[in-house]
């Protein structure tokens, strides 16, 4: 009966993917090339084998951007 619920919330995260930086998890629309994390707003590349979604890498031009404004921010 485990087993059942496992393979269960399996299926319900099926293009579900979780932010690298906040680890939050969110549903990128299927299909797409690059997400923005909803929580933190960090923009990702997506993958997709079928209906499942893998984040590949940050979006270099924005995490560039992202971190030299957090360190304006600090200082």
């Amino acid at each position: 009966m485990a087993a059942e619920s496992k393979s269960e919330k399996k299926r319900g995260r099926v293009g579900e993917v979780r932010c690298q930086y906040c680890f939050e998890r969110f549903w990128p629309p299927e299909g797409v090339e690059k997400a923005t994390c909803p929580s933190c707003g960090w923009e990702w590349y997506i993958s997709w084998k079928g209906s499942l979604a893998k984040i590949r890498k940050p979006v270099w031009e924005n995490w560039e951007q992202q971190m030299a404004e957090i360190e304006q921010a600090k200082g």
